[in-house]
């Protein structure tokens, strides 16, 4: 009896060895599993489901630019504070915007939009832009040209039979202002769009077109045939047409102009040094040609998108930008050797605009101060030497 209890006894100590030496075997072939898993699986798991990431990682020094092009961007940092101390220097009272190369490099207001009540200027100001609207409308007339509604080489009679010398005038002419007509005198009332061409059609003519002679009145014209070939009015297809392609919010003519946040009023400096509001027209007399306000973002957007083709096709480009005459004036812009350029004054306001060849840069200088600095062509014409340098 005691045998067979301590072969029972020896039976289970040895199953308990056995069992524990499959147990250690099992927990080194675990380990064995999780080593080639971890040596050889997991690399090439991580591998495949980062692989965009690690793409990406391997690009990353390829996106670094090399030696030259981080010194053109330590460049436009330097012409940042440079451009900045400029227009300090010169007392400049507006907003000023700074294109160059893909990048921002100024968008900022300097003094005061209102100095009654201490309004400072900011990227969000609205100014009236003057002539420099002159450029929308000539890109409304080209877009207008593109589907078909009219050809630039059109006589004005064509549109409007009751004109003076309209069978000679055409609507190149207008754009160029070479139309030798006499224009419209402002006066302080308001006026409607049709009475307005009435009353430069009965102004008649002071010469055979041909000759460059700087007129309103040739816009007022043109501006009104957009309304009419277009069936709306003007100020409804210039925002379907051009304000929303080009991501334009905050422009638009005087009737809007003090429902915008950020107005400004427009100065100008006596000799007393002292500031006054200057006598402004009703702007209905400026129809077309002098009553429409932006933001400086939004002058470079027009200016981005005319470059980008985003309004008109190349051959229209090619036409707004090719000079009249001696002038350099195109259709809108002065077409400069090296950039475009819209200018545009209006009783307190100034402008310059303009952009590269290249659509690289863009310089927009909106002032609410007329006359503290006696030419806005210049100053725009340094920043982009600032810029080169």
């Amino acid at each position: 009896m005691a045998n067979q209890q301590m072969s029972r006894s020896s039976k289970r100590r040895n199953k308990k060895k056995r069992d524990f030496y499959i147990g250690i075997g099992l927990i080194f072939m675990l380990l064995a599993v999780v080593f080639v898993a971890v040596k050889w699986i997991t690399p090439v798991e991580l591998e495949n489901a980062g692989e965009k990431k690690s793409t990406e990682t391997a690009k990353k020094p390829k996106k670094v630019a090399p030696k030259k092009q981080v010194e053109k961007e330590t460049a436009t940092v330097a012409d940042n504070t440079a451009i900045d101390a400029y227009l300090e220097s010169l007392g400049f009272s507006g907003t000023a915007l700074v294109y160059r190369e893909g990048k921002i490099v100024l968008n900022k207001g300097y003094k005061v939009a209102n100095r009654d009540t201490d309004v400072a200027n900011t990227p969000d100001t609205v100014y009236y832009i003057g002539s420099s609207q002159k450029a929308v409308i000539a890109t409304a007339i080209l877009q207008l040209e593109e589907r078909g509604k009219l050809n630039v080489d059109d006589s004005v009679a064509t549109y409007l039979p009751d004109f003076p010398n309209g069978n000679r005038i055409t609507l190149r002419n207008l754009l160029n202002h070479t139309s030798g007509i006499v224009g419209h005198t402002e006066e302080n009332r308001k006026i409607t769009p049709e009475d307005l061409i009435k009353d430069i059609e009965a102004q008649g003519i002071k010469r055979q077109p041909g000759k460059w002679d700087y007129n309103d009145s040739n816009y007022s014209v043109l501006a009104f045939i957009v309304e009419q070939l277009s069936g709306e009015k003007l100020m409804t297809y210039v925002q379907k047409n051009i304000f929303e392609p080009a991501g334009m919010k905050h422009s638009g003519i005087y009737t809007t102009f003090d429902k915008e946040k950020k107005p400004s009023v427009g100065y100008s400096i006596q000799k007393d040094g002292t500031y006054k509001t200057p006598y402004l027209p009703d702007l209905s007399q400026l129809y077309g040609c002098g009553d429409m306000y932006m933001t400086a973002t939004d002058m470079y957007l027009f200016d981005r998108a005319l470059s980008d083709r985003k309004l008109i096709n190349d051959a229209s480009f090619e036409k707004m930008f090719t000079a009249g005459s001696a002038s350099g004036y195109g259709m809108g812009f002065y077409a400069d050797p090296g950039s475009y350029n819209s200018h545009g004054v209006l009783s307190g306001w100034n402008v310059s605009n303009s952009f590269s060849h290249s659509g690289k840069t863009v310089v927009v200088l909106l002032s609410n101060i007329q006359n503290n600095i006696k030419s806005f062509g210049k100053v725009n014409n340094h920043i982009y030497q600032l810029l080169n340098n």
